[in-house]
């Protein structure tokens, strides 16, 4: 039965204050899970001794000329209105007031800033862009495994549930920190893919800045065999190199028609890193209103000769403007295209405030102020491609300060009960394990806590199982292009019966996990014909086609949808 009340005052009602009785006893009377959001500010305010009628007054003391920055005494009564929701000031006024991280307060009115890698990596920009690697919500458990497998070296190909099981959830240590930036992300475009078909539009690569000196050619006048991740005034470019003479480089194409420029190293053009890491999609989803592999296509304002500009370029009067203007055109986005993309945003985010029409966008860029909606700063940072961090630098804020704290769990939504459940066993999940685990901890060098959530994106199946990953570094030889320097695999099983494409080249043709009668597997392209699977190698070298038997000498898991490979290794 619920605590007697008192009679409260109309003043305090008017004043947005909550009777005295019941403000301690939320957190007993109500799950964390399912407090109303009031009910959940007034819990986190309780535990800094504050309650709103303070907050109110410390605003207005704080910022006595800046009434965006107040928070009304009515703000309880504000919130219960669907139409109203908390400005970016009145947010950063809450986090200063009470001492908690912005992130945690913006997580609590719905503002997940994890949502924008995962959105970034999944949408399909028309150019190659950096995706923002920021873990935001450095609490958040994350699913974490343990070895099964025991024997010193594991099989060439197996299923990962074969080699791991799951240990619950657990929070990041210093040991796999989610956030140690040794490595830059970043998502191939479909209309400037220097490197196709080493690099296919849609894959998302790893870049290690630390392998540009090792890797960069001795002598003048050579053309790497990496990849570099180069910066210049149009973008970003992904492709091999020519080395020239006095420090200057030129963006060199694999096969498709994109102009040969050369830029000068430090004012034209920085080599951001070295390619090491592929994660490649493989079967064409029509995911986020567009295929999820689009094929390439050759931008005509880099088929033409264009004549390279400044690094940082000027950015005018009005900075704001012109910053935000400059990210879009670098996102090789149109007003209207971008409008398009964030339908997409909307739908995924289930709020339609995250939709910015064309003339939204303009006015934005045009004026430089801030949203009135945050949802329309989220969408912005999604399609243009901008850390969150930066954009509220742009506007005077600071995601994180030093002097400030982060929420309680038990007040933070969906995620103090589980949290509280799992934190005697986070250490030794994870802790350095010395089997498979460790092994891939120490090769991979740093986990992309940042894209937990874009494998269903990437792959286009709705949920993912140990059972649906393979591990695959043991393979002898590629017998698919995509194949080459493979580690995993990710296969759909519901697609079991093999096709061949007689009018697509042989890294369009789709790629298929086949079991044989051994136990032994085989990844490659096939085709099914009178009850007989026929194997297609594309490989180099000669490597005799294979006829097995439908359910008798070999069986079809899946088709393989996503691939994580390695690019060939330092020489």
């Amino acid at each position: 039965m619920a605590p007697k009340q008192r009679p409260v005052s109309s003043k305090s009602r008017a004043d947005g204050e909550a009777p005295p009785v019941t403000e301690p006893s939320v957190r007993d009377r109500v799950s964390p899970n399912r407090l109303t959001l009031t009910d959940r500010i007034r819990g986190i305010l309780l535990t800094k001794n504050l309650t709103l009628y303070k907050v109110s007054g410390l605003t207005k003391a704080y910022d006595p000329r800046e009434p965006a920055y107040h928070i009304p005494r009515n703000f309880y009564f504000q919130l219960r209105s669907a139409a109203l929701s908390p400005t970016l000031p009145q947010l950063f006024a809450l986090s200063r007031v009470s001492g908690y991280h912005l992130v945690d307060w913006l997580a609590v009115f719905g503002f997940r800033l994890d949502a924008i890698p995962g959105l970034q990596a999944a949408l399909a920009h028309p150019r190659t862009t950096l995706l923002d690697s920021t873990v935001y919500d450095v609490r958040a458990p994350i699913p974490w495994f343990r070895d099964r497998f025991t024997a010193a070296r594991p099989p060439a190909i197996a299923p990962l549930s074969q080699l791991l099981e799951t240990s619950g959830e657990w929070l990041p240590v210093p040991s796999v920190s989610p956030n140690p930036r040794l490595y830059l992300y970043a998502k191939i475009g479909r209309q400037d893919a220097f490197a196709f078909p080493d690099l296919i539009p849609g894959s998302i690569v790893r870049v290690n800045p630390r392998l540009v000196e090792r890797l960069s050619p001795n002598r003048p006048g050579e053309i790497s065999k990496h990849f570099f991740l180069v910066e210049h005034s149009r973008g970003v470019s992904c492709c091999r190199l020519y080395f020239g003479t006095k420090n200057r480089v030129t963006l060199t194409a694999t096969q498709l028609p994109f102009a040969n420029v050369e830029l000068q190293l430090g004012s034209e053009a920085r080599i951001l890193g070295v390619v090491d890491l592929e994660a490649r999609p493989l079967a064409a989803q029509r995911r986020m209103a567009h295929p999820l592999c689009a094929p390439p296509e050759v931008a005509t304002d880099l088929a033409r000769l264009w004549t390279p500009g400044p690094l940082q370029p000027e950015v005018g009067t009005h900075r704001t403007a012109s910053l935000l203007k400059n990210a879009r055109l670098r996102a090789g986005l149109s007003l209207r295209r971008a409008s398009e993309m964030s339908r997409a945003v909307a739908a995924a985010l289930r709020h339609k405030r995250y939709f910015a029409s064309p003339g939204w966008l303009s006015d934005f860029e045009a004026s430089g102020v801030l949203p009135r909606h945050i949802h329309k700063l989220l969408t912005v940072c999604i399609l243009y491609l901008i850390p969150f961090a930066e954009i509220l630098s742009w506007f005077g804020f600071a995601l994180r300060e030093t002097d400030t704290a982060s929420i309680p769990d038990e007040w933070m939504p969906r995620r103090g009960e589980h949290v509280r459940e799992i934190r005697g066993t986070m250490v030794r999940a994870g802790a350095r394990a010395a089997g498979f685990l460790g092994s891939l901890l120490q090769r991979f060098g740093e986990v992309p806590f940042f894209l937990r959530d874009s494998l269903p994106s990437l792959s286009g199946l709705e949920e993912i199982s140990l059972r649906d990953v393979f591990w695959v570094g043991g393979q002898r030889k590629a017998l698919h292009p995509s194949l080459a320097g493979a580690l995993f695999v990710i296969v759909n099983r519901r697609k079991r019966k093999p096709r061949m494409f007689q009018r697509k080249s042989p890294w369009e043709q789709p790629a298929y996990l086949l079991m044989r009668r051994d136990g032994s597997y085989v990844l490659a392209s096939c085709s099914l014909e009178d009850g007989t699977i026929i194997v297609h190698p594309y490989a180099e070298g000669f490597v005799r086609p294979e006829r097995l038997r439908d359910g008798v000498d070999a069986q079809v898991v899946g088709q393989i949808v996503t691939v994580i490979r390695s690019l060939p290794s330092p020489p």
